[in-house]
């Protein structure tokens, strides 16, 4: 999987869980993604790309946790 591959909805979580619980660096990077026009968002997917699917995948298994916990 590659950050560019995801939707608009899916990099938002990714970078909301970047923001809450990456660390100082993630979380700059992803306040920096939630400000960015779409050039420099691309920017921010092809030079964090890892950071960004690690997050995404991170998101999705919380949501599959809360679900399974409901």
């Amino acid at each position: 999987m590659k950050a560019m591959q995801l939707d608009h909805d899916q990099l938002l979580s990714a970078a909301h869980v970047m923001e809450r619980e990456g660390g100082s660096f993630a979380g700059h990077i992803a306040r920096a993604f939630f400000v960015a026009d779409l050039r420099n968002r691309e920017t921010l997917l092809t030079a964090f790309d890892e950071l960004f699917v690690q997050f995404y995948k991170k998101h999705m298994r919380d949501v599959r946790n809360r679900e399974m916990n409901v």
